[in-house]
This record gives structure tokens, C-alpha cells and sequence, in this order.
């Protein structure tokens, strides 16, 4: 079930941000942190994949092209989470997360649904928030249900876009773990956008660095994220060591003179 990008361009009207993009087949399980500078293209990477930008070139799961498939065969090969907050509306958590479901046209029954909803729920650490409505949440309580929306689905292939971008340190942990269980447990492949390195080394199997200009380079986090590569893409003089518990950790000491 790996995931395959063959000679993909992408990018906007006129402007690709992506010319011929192949990258190193990403096996089943493996959590990717798609990392890289301010608008160099994670956003738009995850957009082209998931068929929501015009593209060329190919990308393959399992072997099939997703480009030839269908919206509503595609719905149940992949789940996308974007990087703005699901809406403030009236809708109770677990039923956003039960239309999402539906959405999708699950096989499950309404009983299997409903204990698919209740699991992740708990893996994420929200069921207390299930009968409560979107518009009396915070930006984080709405963004840990829109993960919800994506992992009770169970699709082969995650895109999830800044998932841990409006939460705090606690909710960013159980927010990786979760991901990285459901990756595991059912040999599904999540890519991840993120600007949390640190959170990158900690939980991520592979990492994907984006540079200005198009350029890429997957890894292993420690064998890609380098003191060399942190200067040459963030413009930083930074370290990798590790902390007390054995994690490696990036220590940025200062930027670089442009």
C-alpha cells in the first residue's frame, strides 16, 4: 500500500510551486512530517495530492493512479484535514463527525459508525466534548474534532495539514500519538505538515523537507535534519542533540546573514 510521486507539478494557475516532483516510494505506516520554510509549498503539496489543484504527473497508492479515480472513490482512498478550522456552527461534535461518516458512504452499520466515532474519540481525549456544539468551542477543541472527521474514516492515505497548529503543548502530544497509532495499527501512511521540528524527530518516521525553488528531500528525520540542511533551508545555524530522556531536539543558536 506504499504512496508514489512521479514527475508531479503543481501550483497555481501560471505559477507551479512544484516541477517534477519524485520522491522515494513511502511504504504503509509510516508517518511523514512534511516540514520546510514559511510559503514554500507544504500546504500546496498536500492540496495537489489530495486532487484539490490542478496536477500532472502521477500519484500512486496501492499501485493506483488517484487521479483516475472518482470523488467518490477517492473519498474513501484518502482524508484531507485543511489548515483552517472546521466552522463555528451549531452542530454537535459527534455529529460532524457521524456526517463525516456518511460522507464518505461507509460500509458500516449505524452500531459499527457509532463505535468507530466513540474510539476515536477516546484515543484523541474528546469525548467530552461530543454533545457540545462547534460555535462554543475554542479553535483547538474545533480542531481536534475535524481530526476526528479524518482518522474514523480510516482512509489508507492522511493528509493532514497543520493539525497541531492551534493547540497547546499537552493536546500536540496526544494529537501525535493518535496519528501515529492509526498509521501503525492499520498500516495507513500519514503525511503531516508541520513547523515543529522537534515534534518532527519525536514522532515522525520519515520527514520530508521543503526548500525554496522546489526542491525536496526525505529521510529519517535524524539522517535528513542536519546542521547543514537547517542553514542551507531555514537560514539558522542550528544543532541536533539530545535531551535527557534520549529524544533528539534541534537547538537553534542564531539566523544566518541572508
Amino acid at each position: 500500500m506504499s504512496l508514489e510521486l512521479q514527475c508531479l507539478t503543481v501550483g497555481y494557475r501560471r505559477r507551479p510551486v512544484f516541477r517534477d516532483l519524485t520522491l522515494p516510494a513511502i511504504a504503509p505506516g509510516t508517518l511523514v512530517a512534511v516540514v520546510g520554510p514559511n510559503a514554500v509549498g507544504k500546504s500546496t503539496l498536500l492540496k495537489g495530492i489530495a486532487g484539490l489543484l490542478p496536477a500532472s504527473g502521477q500519484v500512486r497508492l496501492v499501485g493506483q493512479d488517484l487521479a483516475a479515480l472518482t470523488p467518490a472513490q477517492r473519498v474513501t482512498q484518502l482524508g484531507y484535514l485543511p489548515q483552517p478550522l472546521p466552522q463555528a456552527v451549531p452542530l454537535v461534535a459527534y455529529e460532524t463527525v457521524f456526517s463525516a461518516c456518511r460522507a464518505a458512504r461507509s460500509l458500516r452499520s449505524r452500531a459499527e459508525t457509532e463505535q468507530a466515532i466513540e474510539r476515536v474519540f477516546d484515543a484523541l481525549g474528546i469525548r467530552p466534548l461530543a454533545l457540545r456544539q462547534l460555535a462554543e468551542m475554542s479553535g483547538g477543541q474545533r480542531q481536534m474534532v475535524g481530526l476526528a472527521q479524518v482518522l474514523v474514516r480510516r482512509p489508507p492515505l492522511m493528509l493532514l495539514d497543520e493539525p497541531t497548529s492551534a493547540l497547546d503543548l499537552h493536546w500536540q502530544l496526544n494529537v501525535l500519538e493518535a496519528v501515529r497509532a492509526a498509521t501503525r495499527e492499520r498500516g495507513a501512511i500519514a503525511l503531516v505538515a508541520s513547523h515543529d521540528l522537534n515534534l518532527a524527530l519525536r514522532y515522525c518516521d520519515r520527514v520530508l523537507v521543503l526548500s525554496p525553488g522546489g526542491q525536496a528531500e526525505i529521510g529519517p528525520p535524524e539522517a535528513v535534519l542536519t546542521p547543514a540542511l537547517l542553514a542551507r533551508t531555514y537560514g539558522i545555524e542550528a544543532r541536533v542533540e539530545r535531551c535527557t530522556h534520549g529524544h533528539p531536539i534541534v537547538l537553534a543558536d542564531r539566523p544566518l546573514a541572508p
